[in-house]
Parts: structure tokens; C-alpha cells; sequence
């Protein structure tokens, strides 16, 4: 992918980024001004262009402009500040990946900025631990998967998830073997089930041996634990994930507005 030229402010056209035709024109444009920051068209403490040159150069909506913009805040590498514009606040070499989740549909977006790797598809009978976490009963049959999270460019391992999900779900596995999008998605779409409800809890932690190995991160260093259940509009819990991420890799950001 090559860089786009600087900018001329007073004849912006498309010419000025490159139109890759794979996957979705948001995330091609991020991924272009990404490559920008990185090689000083856009240094440190620099404004990027306005929106409205960004969509006049690009031929594209406001919208899939600030989806753009949006993937490169969560990423840590700008700031929009109001009457301001887009400053740039990080470096690709030197930022920790910033999860930014305000609505359901935000996790979807960040599962399409991340890599899932499954490393284990299967079943397990549920612990009393396990059990008493997502509210059921000890030694149930639970549809169980780990999984490692990976930036997209570096492939920096960000995070281990282990997915537990509803014994209703007959088939799934063979789905999430063949699928990299969100599980959520896979669960609304094949089983016709609308995720009605996300409960988050967030903690500090410090790594285990295993989760440490599996990262490759120091044993006992401080990591970050973020547990999400799915309810459906009955309030039946359809998929629990528990995730690990190393404290130095990784950045929950939430925006509220009164």
C-alpha cells in the first residue's frame, strides 16, 4: 500500500490517497491515514484534514469518513477536538490498542480491526467458578472456545479470550471455525437470535503463567480482565467471554454524553 501525498488544502482530490477495492472503504481509508502517521505526512501534534476535504478527496460519505477517523482514535493515534479538528496524538510503533465500545455495534467494528485466532474449539463441563460466573448450574455441557486476539498490522498478540457459549447453540463450532467475524453476529444471523442486552464488568488482574506464556508477557505483570455476557430479549445468556489483556497492550476507552 503507498502512502498518499501531503495534502494541497486548496486542491484536495482522491488522487491524494490510494483506492484499495478490498474490504470496507472505512477501514481502507484508516488504514491509509494509519500509513501517513507512521511515515510523517502527518507527524506527531499535526492536524489531519477537515472531513469535509477528506470526503472531497475520497468521494466518499461523511459517515464512512468518521468511521475512518473513529478506528484511528480507539487505536490511540488521534484526538478530535471540537472546533479544533483531528490532531495526531500517537505513533503506530508506539501505541497499545485502544478499545473504544459505546453501543453492541462498536464490538463489531473492533472485531473487524483485530484478528481472532482459535487455538481451541470444543466443549467443557462447567466448574463451580465457571458456573457461578454466568449465573447456571455446576457441570453443565457449555460449547467452549480460546482464542487469541491480534492487531491486524503487527499481529501483536493484545489479548486471550475464552468463549462460553449456550449449549442451545447447536453447530456453532463448526461456524466459528470457518468465520472471523464477530460471535455475536454469527449468533443473530444462523440462529435468528437479536442480542438484546451486553452486561461488561471490567477488573485489574495480574497474568497468570498460562495466560503470561500464551501472550508472551511477563508471569504475574498487571493485565486487564474484561468479562461480557450476551442476553437475547428473554434474558437467556447466549454467549459469556472472558477476556485477558496484557495492562501495556491495551486501553478500554468509553465517551459518555449527558
Amino acid at each position: 500500500m503507498s502512502p498518499p501525498t501531503p495534502i494541497n488544502r486548496n486542491k484536495a482530490t482522491a488522487k491524494n490517497l490510494p483506492n484499495k477495492s478490498e474490504g470496507p472503504r472505512y477501514i481502507q481509508i484508516a488504514d491509509d491515514l494509519k500509513n501517513s502517521i507512521s511515515n510523517g505526512t502527518y507527524p506527531l501534534h499535526s492536524q489531519l484534514p477537515t472531513e469535509f476535504e477528506l470526503c472531497e478527496m475520497l468521494n466518499v460519505s461523511r459517515f464512512t469518513v468518521r468511521e475512518a477517523i473513529r478506528i484511528l482514535s480507539t487505536q490511540g493515534l488521534v484526538l478530535r477536538r471540537p472546533r479544533s479538528g483531528t490532531v495526531v496524538t500517537g505513533l503506530p510503533s508506539e501505541t497499545r490498542y485502544t478499545q473504544g465500545i459505546n453501543s453492541i455495534r462498536d464490538l463489531f467494528q473492533y472485531a473487524q480491526n483485530t484478528i481472532f485466532q482459535y487455538t481451541y474449539i470444543g466443549h467443557i463441563k462447567l466448574s463451580i467458578e465457571q458456573a457461578s460466573l454466568m449465573s447456571t448450574n455446576t457441570g453443565q455441557d457449555w460449547i467452549y472456545a480460546v482464542a487469541l486476539r491480534k492487531e491486524k498490522e503487527g499481529k501483536k498478540n493484545i489479548g486471550i479470550t475464552r468463549l462460553f457459549l449456550n449449549p442451545q447453540l447447536t453447530g456453532i463450532e463448526k461456524m466459528l471455525r470457518k468465520s472471523k467475524e464477530a460471535v455475536y453476529s454469527i449468533i443473530e444471523r444462523e440462529f435468528k437470535l437479536k442480542i438484546d442486552r451486553v452486561e461488561q464488568e471490567i477488573e485489574a488482574i495480574v497474568l497468570d503463567p498460562d495466560d503470561a506464556a500464551n501472550l508472551n508477557a511477563q508471569v504475574h505483570s498487571a493485565g486487564l480482565r474484561i468479562k461480557r455476557k450476551y442476553f437475547d430479549h428473554n434474558g437467556r445468556l447466549l454467549e459469556f467471554a472472558d477476556n485477558i489483556h496484557p495492562a501495556d497492550r491495551f486501553t478500554y476507552k468509553m465517551l459518555l454524553n449527558r
